[in-house]
């Protein structure tokens, strides 16, 4: 048996494991004399910070030995800094104390990671002995230039979150994250390779007051430690003196007040770029396999922002976009609508570099929520919906304002045309020191409070106000609008063309769902965006306005204002395998394959041709719910196994963990999308945990009421979960039709039951299976 040595690392308490652990360690002692493992409590930690003394003994062992039965802040820690010094991690879990098992699946590292699991100190001895791959994680990965920032979003958009992203951004520093709203769980292999691409890592904590904090602080426990293992330049934040262990406070910067975050992201900035001058780019090892170099992009467009271009798609729906042909852009949640956002503004930028102004807006929903709870709180509907437009074009003239000031900032100073203009527009914008400072939430926020602040030094504590129009103007208004309207149109002239692309104005919305005003709100910006469309027009100025919505958002919008066909759109569901085939294939070919070759011959070169007597790359389609970024997702989660287990191609038993892994993100994702609608509906996924795969409407209703849904709102749940793919319509024994075998089209499917109702069969989707336990019977 191979010898090595060893820290093992476990929480403190409870006491019944720790006792299981030393126990263990000294039977290891007796029976092995080439194995040396000692714990932390072993170590010489009086008068020192343990985890001083923890990371010094990591960095002087073969390997780490991890407990995980309790996640503790320290270990999770422990556990990123040997991985980043690339030591062997191996981690083992005490299956007796189960009290965590919804905090290990939503954090999400550590079941791609991998673990073995015991029950007394015989079998963890065993698990420990019977481990002789001492070979590392390979962490060599070369280091992103364009994007050298790694950021640890968090789910709630507060003002402090916002301000970190805000000072990153005014930096310069482009920057990729993990945002929990886009993906529900974080694959251990991402944010290594996040990490190692890095020359800077963010990690904001947040307070035990804060929903969610336990675990979105256990993953930047593993991002923390990651970085500081491989020597990144680190910036974790603190809102308040806690939660952070005393162990690790001297690696911790704390914020008490919004102003402080710009100092702590001012130090953090420079020493990113010493990064720069002082690091060389990370040697790719020769010994890597096809499959650990390969590099399929990232599932979220905002990540792959500066490498898109090298493998998109470019469809029907993207080429009538970049044409100005449609003033909306639909799609569900991963279909695609931030790359088509991404993708026009980066061609229209670079097309006529010096003259297009291209505005990209993406508010976030926290800001507009509080938007509606301010205008909410003082003002009658009729005023509500005519004010909130008056508002978005407002915004809107602003930022087109901001752009061509920071655009133009120095071209101006050597053309006689654009002179005069630029400083009557910028005399105009900086009217009673308007806050320029900042990204567009920042700025969206200090509207929003003057506006507040307006109306209480005008009404008082009114509510249910009725405005005029110049009650509403001198509300809202700190500008001039209309001279600044007019300014802009005769500085155009001599640019090129203006689009205004709007995105996220749907996402991050309260667990509340949506209500009316917020579909007030949607609607309110799309009629702003066409008003300036038309005003320029009329001056034979090119402008553009895109809005993308979610399609379920838009659905709504459709039966509030009965706006069909009103507004030129795309929807950008996908119903086409071979569509999304060549989505992969552009991918895997930019890994520097030859560009003429076909899907299946670079598939043959990834993974193996059969999964249970199934075609691999039409099963794991199939699972996507054919959304390119489950896709993406399912294959990452896939090739991480094969990868960890140093397999060189996508085996089959990869593709069975995989699955497992990604069914458990799908169940979060696609209920976060459900309560968005239906609050009420919040984790009604989990009602069919062990049901039959195969239901009849009866069965389906009976789960969801005995599961503690209201009677009142099961037809409603029971259609969503129609429309989102969750339940397909049998017909016969191996055709089961879901939404998008029939084009997004809702009334097809509820139409195939019409006739015979209660014989009807409803089938789990089977990607949902596994998460759920539910056999394919």
């Amino acid at each position: 048996m191979q010898g090595f040595t060893a820290l093992f690392a476990y929480a403190n308490s409870p006491n019944d494991i720790g006792e299981t652990i030393e126990f263990a360690l000294r039977q290891i002692q007796i029976k092995f004399s080439n194995i040396s493992i000692s714990s932390w409590k072993s170590l010489d930690i009086i008068g020192h910070f343990i985890s001083t003394e923890v990371l010094s003994k990591i960095e002087d062992c073969d390997a780490l030995v991890a407990d995980i039965s309790v996640l503790n802040f320290n270990v999770v820690y422990e556990i990123g800094y040997a991985i980043g010094k690339g030591k062997r991690v191996l981690l083992v879990r005490n299956i007796s104390f189960d009290q965590e098992t919804t905090l290990h699946r939503e954090v999400g590292i550590f079941d791609t990671l991998g673990y073995k699991e015991y029950t007394n100190s015989d079998e963890l001895s065993e698990c420990i002995c019977n481990s002789s791959n001492l070979e590392p994680i390979d962490i060599a990965s070369p280091l992103n230039l364009r994007a050298p920032v790694y950021l640890l979003d968090t789910k709630h958009k507060t003002d402090w979150a916002t301000r970190i992203v805000a000072r990153i951004k005014k930096a310069r520093y482009i920057y990729r994250s993990f945002d929990p709203n886009e993906s529900p769980r974080l694959s251990a292999f991402d944010a290594i390779s996040q990490v190692a691409q890095s020359y800077g890592v963010v990690v904001p904590l947040l307070s035990s007051d804060t929903d969610g904090f336990s675990v979105h602080n256990m993953r930047g426990a593993f991002i923390a430690g990651l970085a500081d293992g491989m020597n990144k330049a680190l910036c974790i934040l603190q809102k308040g003196d806690e939660p952070v262990p005393l162990d690790y406070r001297d690696l911790t910067n704390y914020s008490y007040h919004l102003d402080d975050v710009k100092e702590i992201i001012a130090d953090f900035a420079g020493r990113v770029a010493e990064a720069f001058q002082e690091r060389v780019d990370t040697q790719i090892t020769s010994k890597k396999t096809l499959l650990q170099k390969l590099d399929l992009g990232a599932s979220s467009a905002e990540n792959e922002m500066r490498t898109l271009h090298n493998y998109y798609l470019n469809t029907d729906q993207f080429l009538r976009s970049l044409r100005g042909e449609v003033h909306l852009v639909i799609g569900r949640k991963g279909s695609g609508k931030s790359a088509v956002f991404l993708q026009i503004r980066d061609k229209e930028r670079s097309r006529n570099r010096s003259q297009n102004i291209v505005l990209d807006l993406k508010p976030e929903g926290y800001k507009l929520v509080k938007f509606k709870e301010v205008m909410l709180s003082f003002l009658e509907e009729g005023t509500f919906q005519h004010t909130v437009t008056a508002f978005w074009e407002y915004v809107l003239l602003l930022e087109v304002c901001y752009k061509i000031l920071e655009k133009d900032k120095k071209r101006h100073l050597n053309d006689h045309l654009l002179y005069d203009l630029y400083r009557k527009i910028a005399d105009l914008y900086d009217v009673r020191k308007y806050h320029s400072e900042g990204d567009f939430s920042e700025r969206l926020t200090f509207l929003i409070e003057n506006i507040q602040s307006n109306f209480q030094d005008s009404y008082g504590d009114h509510t249910e106000v009725r405005l005029s129009s110049a009650e509403v103007t001198e509300l809202l208004y700190q500008h001039d609008v209309r001279s600044l309207e007019k300014l802009i149109m005769e500085y155009m002239r001599h640019k090129g063309v203006l689009w205004l692309l709007f995105d996220n104005i749907d996402k991050g919305w309260p667990t509340s769902g949506l209500v009316h005003e917020d579909l007030i709100i949607i609607r309110s910006l799309i009629d702003a965006t066409r008003k300036i469309e038309r005003q320029f027009g009329k001056q034979n100025l090119d402008v553009f306005t895109i809005v993308f919505l979610r399609n379920d958002v838009y659905e709504l919008l459709v039966k509030e204002t009965s706006d069909r066909g009103k507004e030129a759109s795309v929807i950008l569901d996908w119903t086409d395998s071979d569509l999304l085939r060549e989505l992969l294939r552009l991918r895997i070919v930019s890994n520097d394959f030859d560009e003429s070759m076909t899907f299946d011959e670079l598939w043959r070169k990834l993974c193996v041709s059969h999964y249970k007597g199934e075609e691999t790359s039409q099963f794991l389609i199939e699972r996507s719910l054919m959304r390119p970024r489950f896709l993406l997702n399912v294959i990452s989660q896939c090739k991480s196994f094969a990868v960890n287990l140093k397999h060189h191609l996508i085996l089959e038993d990869d593709i069975k963990k995989g699955v497992e892994a990604y069914s458990i993100d799908l169940v979060t994702d696609i209920g976060y999308e459900i309560s968005d609608i239906e609050p009420q509906a919040e984790d009604i996924l989990y009602a069919f945990i062990d049901s039959k795969a195969n239901l009849n409407k009866d069965s389906i209703l009976s789960l969801l009421n005995n599961y503690g849904l209201k009677e009142s709102i099961t037809e409603k749940v029971f259609d969503l979960l129609l429309w989102y793919g969750f339940l397909g319509i049998r017909r016969g024994l191996e055709d089961t039709k879901y939404i998008y075998d029939l084009n997004y089209n809702m009334k097809l499917l509820l139409g195939m039951t019409k006739r015979n109702s209660e014989a009807a069969i409803y089938e789990i989707h089977p990607a949902f299976r596994p998460a759920l336990m539910i056999g394919s019977n």
